[in-house]
């Protein structure tokens, strides 16, 4: 029994490298979010995009100031991995997302004011492939690293701790330019992203 299981191990393993190898060691991917997180997190804490750093209620923001209109883009990631299995790859991932607005002193009657606020996070990660499927690659993947806030601080921390999980995703496509899609959870990035990869 013992002989068939390490046969049997064996054979996965090497299947696994051969598939690898098909394949190319390298991938590029780039993808585009819709849901910001530090944005998210910013307006329901608060009950809408009117947010001020006071630990207030919504209806008594009027009394405090600064306080803010906010707005967000999408979010961008950009990530390179390298095959070290026929089911793991090891990367690194980088995120981008930025949250704007207009800054008022409503105490002042002052005319507001346009800020914004990018953040950028460096994640190393790893990525786990089912082996065995060609056209359609299911995959999972998981990065923690550090995320930097840029210019006006609207939300969140200068420095943070920045992660990313991804419980399921998929490439579909050829073996080197493919279509991906993953459903990811984060400090930047919320739900859906989707991209286009290359494989070399």
């Amino acid at each position: 029994m013992k002989k068939l299981m390490t046969i049997a191990v064996a054979a996965v393993i090497s299947a696994g490298c051969f598939w690898a190898a098909a394949q190319g060691k390298n991938d590029v991917n780039l993808y585009i979010g819709g849901a910001n997180g530090p944005y998210m997190s910013a307006t329901i804490s608060n009950g809408a995009s009117i947010y001020s750093r006071y630990a207030v209620p919504y209806e008594l923001y009027s009394f405090y100031e600064p306080c803010y209109m906010l707005g967000c883009g999408p979010t961008v990631t950009l990530d390179y991995n390298r095959r070290m299995l026929g089911w793991l790859t090891a990367g690194i991932q980088a995120n981008w997302a930025r949250v704007f607005g207009t800054r008022y002193y409503l105490l002042d009657n002052a005319p507001g004011v346009d800020v914004s606020q990018n953040i950028v996070e460096i994640l190393p990660q790893a990525k786990f492939f089912i082996p065995g499927f060609r056209h359609f690659r299911p995959y999972g993947k998981v990065g923690v690293g550090i995320g930097f806030s840029l210019g006006d601080r609207l939300v969140g921390k200068p420095v943070f701790f920045a992660w990313d999980i991804v419980p399921a995703g998929f490439e579909w496509g050829s073996e080197r330019l493919y279509f991906t899609a993953e459903v990811s959870l984060g400090s930047v990035n919320v739900g859906a992203r989707m991209g286009i990869g290359y494989r070399f």
